[in-house]
């Protein structure tokens, strides 16, 4: 038997809260981006008794590796939780390459973050209780005794408490992080509207 504590959007089923299925139902009827591949992925267990999760990276690469890429994890306790001020809350990861020189630059912290809340600003997204840390990380290739490569990443995590069930704008505002963390204008992010071509 599957374990219900752990569902993804595509197993949604009788046995779900109402809430909690009204919150997957709003993410499928999200508009796909431009420039991502989306997965269904394993929801992380223990943090809640009902979650469920997706991955996405740029279809862009450098030397092989995507651009950026993430993940998206909703999580839902019908009875609340307090630190969460709500039954559900966000969980988001976001990690791009950048050029090793922004990568020291002392202000990179402060700009990844700003990234983050100026997207869920700009898709609407209400939230409260925004938490999360910036990371950066430099990385050096040797070969034999020389340096060879050198590359820095920047690491956004956060968690919010969406206002409602309502997901779409807080997974577009994810969908706008990893574009701008690639390096694109935030419009990148929104869906490419075909005329004539049903959903």
């Amino acid at each position: 038997m599957t374990d219900s504590r752990a569902r993804t959007p595509d197993r949604a089923g009788a046995d779900l809260p109402a809430r909690f299925e009204e919150a997957l139902l709003s993410l499928r009827a999200a508009a796909r981006p431009r420039g991502l591949v989306l997965d269904e992925v394993p929801a992380p267990r223990g943090l809640a008794p009902f979650a469920a999760a997706l991955t996405a990276e740029t279809t862009e690469t450098q030397a092989g590796t995507p651009l950026a890429s993430g993940r998206f994890v909703v999580l839902h306790d019908p009875g609340g939780q307090a630190a969460w001020d709500g039954d559900f809350r966000l969980v988001i990861m976001a990690r791009a390459r950048v050029d090793a020189e922004v990568g020291t630059d002392p202000v990179l912290g402060a700009a990844a973050w700003s990234w983050l809340s100026e997207a869920l600003d700009h898709q609407g997204a209400g939230h409260r209780a925004l938490v999360g840390t910036v990371t950066r990380v430099l990385s050096e290739t040797f070969g034999g005794l020389e340096l060879t490569d050198a590359c820095a990443h920047a690491e956004v995590r956060a968690s919010w408490s969406p206002i409602s069930p309502d997901l779409g704008p807080h997974l577009a505002a994810w969908y706008e992080l990893l574009h701008v963390a690639a390096g694109h204008e935030p419009e990148q992010a929104t869906a490419l509207l075909l005329t004539g071509l049903s959903r």
